[in-house]
C-alpha cells in the first residue's frame, strides 16, 4: 500500500519525519517494505526563462538559447527542439545535473559549448494528465511566470516521501489512507480525524433517474447510489492529481479521479455509469447466466459463469461486480449525467471471479479481502463532498441506499485478567483501556472488565484473544518480559496412526515407489473425468475457482493427473503413493469427517504386481490375507479389477484404468491403481499370532483346474475350498486362468495347486483323491464347475 506521508498528514496531526514513523508503525505491528524519496531522481532541475534565442552558426536545426535561471550570468544551452520561443519559461538540468534517465553533463555540440538541457515532459517522467503540457513532442513550456531558479521538484510536486506499507490479510481497513492514517495515529499517539463531508443537493431526485434492484443479496449486502446531473468532464485540479500520482495511479478526469481518490483515501472501491447508457433506467445487481458475454473498459470481450456476480440493467451486463466496469457504460466527455455505485460484495465471491475472468484491478484486490458495510456510506458522500468541492456538476436530491446487513457494532466483553495471563505481563485495566481507545476500540470499564466495542472496519477482531494483540502491540512487543514456560514438557511419541502410514511409506519406498502430495481441493470436473457424478461433497465457501471448490473424496483423479504428467514427460515405469484424507459431510456437524486414505499407481506392471503390493501392505498392518472380488468402478476396466477385502469387510480397490479414463487424462499408457481405506484397514482385528509344531509327515500336492463362467470369482472358489477341506486342506494356491475357443464361449479354466498334508501321517493316494473329490464336488454344487479333461 502506497501512502504518501503528506497525504497521511491531511487526517493525523503527525509528529514524527516518516523514517520515524515508518519505525514506530513497525513496532505497532505495521510491516513496512519501502520508503521512498521521490524526486530522487531529478537533482539540479530549476526553472529557466528563455531570454534570447540564435541560431547555431554551423548547424541549420540546432538554437542557442541564452536563459536566465536566477544566477548572476545567463545560461547557454544548445537545443534541436523547435516549440521553443524567447520569454518562455521552461525547466533546464543545469550541468551537472540528474534526470530520470541518467546524468547531465556540459559538452559542446558543433563546437559550441551547452552547459545543460532543456527538458521534456518525458524526460522529467511526466505525461499529459500530470502537467499540461508535458506530453508534447518538443520542451515542456511551463504555466505563468514562475519564479526562476525554483526547484523543479517544488513547482510540478514532484518530491515527497511515500511509505509501502506491507497490509496483512486481515487487515483491509489498511489498504487505505484512512486505516494508514488511524495507525499512525496510534503509533505516533496524536489526533485522528475524518476528512470532510459536506456537499450540496440540488433539484431532482436519485430515484427519479434510476433505481436499484438487487437478485443475489446473499453476494452484496449493501449497494448505494447517487446521481450527479450537469457533469463537466475536465482534468482534476492539481492537488488531487499530485495526490494520486504519488500513490501510484494514474489521473484521467474529474469523475474518474474522484471514483479513485475515494477508493484510496477510504479503502472502498467505487464505480461511475454514464446514466444515459443504463437502459431501463434500473441498476440489477444479479448473478451471471452461463456463456453471457460483455465488454469491459479494457475493450476485452470477458464471457461469465453463474457464479459471478455481474450488474446489469434491463437489457444486460453493464459491469462485473466488484472487478471493472463495462465498455458500453463508461464515462465519456459527453457524459452530462454520472451514477455513482458504492457497495459490499462477498469477498470470496470477487476473488472467485477476478481469478476466473484473470482480471486484477485495485478494486477487486480490496473487495477480495473485505470492505465494511458502513465505510460503503462514508465514501459514497466523499464523493459527492468532492463533486461539490471541484464543481465537477450538481448532487441530486438523495440516494438509493439497498440494505441486506445489521450495522449494530459487536461488542466483546474481556477480562484483564486474562489478557495478561496470555500475554505474560501485569497491565492494569485502566491501562489496557487506553490502549484499546488510541486503535478507536471505543473502550468502558465495568470494574475488571473491559467492554470494548468494535468499530465495522476492524472485522479481524473476534474475541479475547484479538483483543489481546492490539493491546500488546501499542503496549509495545518489546516491553513484555521473558518468562519462562509455565508447564512441563513431555517426550511426544508417534500415535498408533503415524506408526502404520509410516510402516506403509517405508515399505512402498523400499519397493521403488515414490511419495507424491496434492491438493485436497477438487471439482466437479475431476469426478467427470473417472466418470463418476459429483458426490455429496463439503463445499468451500471462497473457493479460488470452480475447478476447487470442492473437498475431495477420493484421491484417485489426482493420482491419474500425476501419472498422466509423468507419462508425458517421458518418464517410464511410473511408481507412486500418497497417504492423504477424503473428506465425508457430516449431518448435523460443522466439520466433515475425514478419513485417511492410501493411493497408489503403477505404469509397466499388471494387476497380479499390485494385487502382491496390497497383500504385503495388508500383512504389515492389519494381518491375515486378502479376497478379492469383482469390481464395479466406471474408472477402472471392468476384467482386470477388484474389489479388496480383509477381515470380512471391504477395504479399498484396485484394478487396470479403464480406456475412457485414460483418454481422459490423456495416459499414452495403461497403469493399474489402487485406492485403500486406511481407516478401515487399521480397524480390522490383528489375529492372534499362534505358533505350531514343525510338521511331522510329508505334504501331498495335487493340480485341479476346473471350468466356470467367465464372471465366477477365482478367489470366491479358492476360499470355498479351503472350507471344504478342512484341516486337510493346508494351502491353495492359484496358478493358471485361461480363456479361449478351448474351453467354450463365456468360459475360463482356472487351476489351482492344493497341498494336502494329514497330522496322523504319510497322506496315502486314496485319502488324497478322496479330498479332490470332495473339493471338486464343491465346487460343481456351489459354481457349477465341471473338471477340466
Amino acid at each position: 500500500m502506497l501512502a504518501p506521508y503528506r497525504w497521511i498528514c491531511d487526517y493525523a496531526d503527525i509528529k514524527s519525519d516518516p523514517h520515524t514513523l515508518a519505525e514506530k508503525m513497525v513496532m505497532t505491528g505495521n510491516g513496512v517494505e519501502e520508503i521512498v524519496e521521490l524526486g530522487k531522481n531529478i537533482q539540479n532541475v530549476v526553472v529557466g526563462r528563455i531570454e534570447k534565442i540564435t541560431k547555431h552558426p554551423d548547424a541549420d536545426k540546432l538554437q542557442i538559447c541564452m536563459i536566465d535561471v536566477g544566477d548572476e550570468e545567463l545560461l547557454q544551452i544548445v537545443t534541436g527542439a523547435d516549440n521553443v520561443f524567447e520569454g518562455a519559461y521552461i525547466p533546464v538540468a543545469k550541468a551537472p545535473s540528474m534526470l530520470p534517465a541518467g546524468p547531465i553533463k556540459k559538452g559542446k555540440l558543433r563546437g559550441v559549448e551547452s552547459f545543460g538541457m532543456l527538458c521534456s515532459g518525458e524526460e522529467l517522467n511526466l505525461k499529459e494528465e500530470d502537467y499540461p503540457g508535458a506530453g508534447v513532442n518538443g520542451i515542456m513550456i511551463l504555466e505563468g511566470e514562475p519564479a526562476v531558479g525554483t526547484d523543479i521538484r517544488e513547482l510540478l510536486n514532484l518530491s515527497g516521501t511515500v511509505i509501502d506499507f506491507e497490509v496483512g490479510a486481515n487487515r483491509p481497513d489498511c489498504l487505505s489512507i484512512l486505516g494508514t492514517a488511524r495507525e499512525a495515529a496510534a503509533a505516533d499517539e496524536t489526533a485522528f480525524r475524518l476528512p470532510e463531508v459536506k456537499y450540496e443537493e440540488h433539484g431532482i431526485n436519485t430515484e427519479d433517474l434510476v433505481s436499484v434492484s438487487i437478485q443475489a443479496p446473499e453476494l452484496c449486502t449493501r449497494y448505494i447510489a447517487a446521481a450527479v446531473t450537469d457533469v463537466k468532464i475536465e482534468p482534476s485540479p492539481e492537488w488531487m492529481r499530485v495526490r494520486l500520482r504519488e500513490a501510484g495511479i494514474r489521473p484521467i478526469n474529474n469523475i474518474v479521479d474522484i471514483t479513485n481518490f475515494v477508493m484510496l483515501e477510504t479503502g472502498q472501491p467505487m464505480h461511475a455509469f454514464d446514466a444515459s447508457k443504463i437502459r431501463g433506467g434500473e441498476i440489477i445487481v444479479r448473478r451471471a447466466k452461463n456463456g453471457e458475454k460483455m465488454k469491459t473498459l479494457d475493450d476485452k470481450e470477458r464471457t461469465f459463469t453463474e457464479n459471478m456476480l455481474l450488474i446489469c440493467d434491463k437489457e444486460g451486463p453493464i459491469g462485473v461486480a466488484g472487478v471493472m466496469g463495462g465498455l458500453d457504460s463508461e464515462i465519456t466527455d459527453q457524459t452530462k449525467t454520472v451514477v455513482f455505485e458504492s457497495a459490499k460484495f462477498m469477498y470470496g465471491n470477487i476473488r472467485q471471479t477476478s481469478r476466473g475472468l484473470g482480471l486484477a484491478t485495485e478494486s477487486s484486490m480490496r473487495f477480495s479481502k473485505g470492505v465494511d458495510a458502513v465505510t460503503t456510506l462514508l465514501a459514497m458522500q466523499r464523493a459527492l463532498t468532492l463533486i461539490d468541492m471541484l464543481g465537477a456538476g450538481k448532487v441530486a436530491s438523495g440516494m438509493i441506499d439497498v440494505l441486506n446487513e445489521d450495522l449494530k457494532q459487536k461488542v466483546i466483553k474481556v477480562n484483564a485478567a486474562r489478557v495478561n495471563a496470555k500475554l505474560g505481563t501485569d497491565i492494569s485495566a485502566k491501562e489496557m483501556q487506553q490502549y484499546l481507545n488510541r486503535v478507536f476500540i471505543q473502550t468502558g470499564l465495568i470494574g475488571d472488565e473491559l467492554v470494548c466495542t468494535i468499530p465495522a472496519f476492524r472485522g479481524d477482531i473476534c474475541g479475547t484473544a484479538d483483543i489481546a494483540e492490539e493491546v500488546a502491540r501499542i503496549y509495545g512487543y518489546d516491553n513484555i518480559p521473558e518468562t519462562d514456560a509455565l508447564m512441563h514438557l513431555c517426550r511426544g511419541r508417534m500415535s498408533a496412526y503415524e506408526k502404520k502410514a509410516d510402516a506403509i511409506k517405508d515399505y512402498l519406498k523400499d519397493m521403488g515407489f515414490l511419495e507424491c502430495v496434492t491438493y485436497s481441493f477438487t471439482g466437479p470436473q475431476d469426478y467427470a473425468k473417472i466418470g463418476m457424478g459429483v458426490p455429496d461433497s463439503v463445499k468451500i465457501i471462497n473457493p479460488l475457482g470452480d475447478d476447487s471448490s470442492l473437498m475431495r473424496t477420493t484421491l484417485v483423479p489426482h493420482m491419474l493427473s500425476v501419472v498422466a504428467l509423468n507419462q508425458n514427460r517421458k518418464n517410464e515405469n511410473v511408481q507412486l503413493f500418497e497417504v492423504s484424507r477424503g473428506y465425508f459431510p457430516q449431518d448435523g456437524e460443522p466439520l466433515p469427517h475425514e478419513v485417511p486414505m492410501l493411493v497408489l499407481a503403477q505404469t509397466g506392471k499388471d494387476f497380479f504386481d499390485m494385487k502382491g503390493i496390497i497383500e504385503n501392505i495388508v500383512r504389515l498392518t492389519a494381518g491375515g490375507d486378502i479376497r478379492c472380488r469383482r469390481a464395479n468402478e466406471p474408472w477402472l476396466h471392468p476384467g482386470i479389477s477388484a474389489d479388496i477385502f480383509a477381515g470380512g469387510q471391504k477395504i479399498g480397490v484396485m484394478g487396470s484404468v479403464h480406456p475412457d479414463t485414460m483418454e481422459a487424462f490423456d495416459m499414452p499408457e495403461r497403469a493399474v491403481i489402487a485406492q485403500i481405506d486406511l481407516e478401515a484397514l487399521y480397524a480390522i482385528e490383528k489375529p492372534e499370532r499362534k505358533f505350531h509344531a514343525l510338521p511331522k509327515f510329508p505334504a501331498a500336492t495335487r493340480d485341479l483346474a476346473v471350468i466356470v463362467d467367465r464372471e465366477t470369482g477365482a478367489g470366491d472358489m479358492m476360499e470355498a475350498m479351503k472350507k471344504a477341506g478342512g484341516r486337510r486342506v493346508e494351502k491353495v494356491e492359484l496358478f493358471d486362468v485361461f480363456s479361449g475357443a478351448q474351453v467354450g464361449e463365456g468360459k475360463k479354466s482356472v487351476a489351482y495347486a492344493i497341498t494336502m498334508r494329514s497330522p496322523e501321517g504319510t497322506m496315502r493316494d486314496e485319502e488324497v483323491d478322496a479330498v479332490i473329490k470332495k473339493l471338486l464336488r464343491t465346487l460343481e454344487k456351489e459354481f457349477g464347475a465341471q473338471l477340466r479333461q
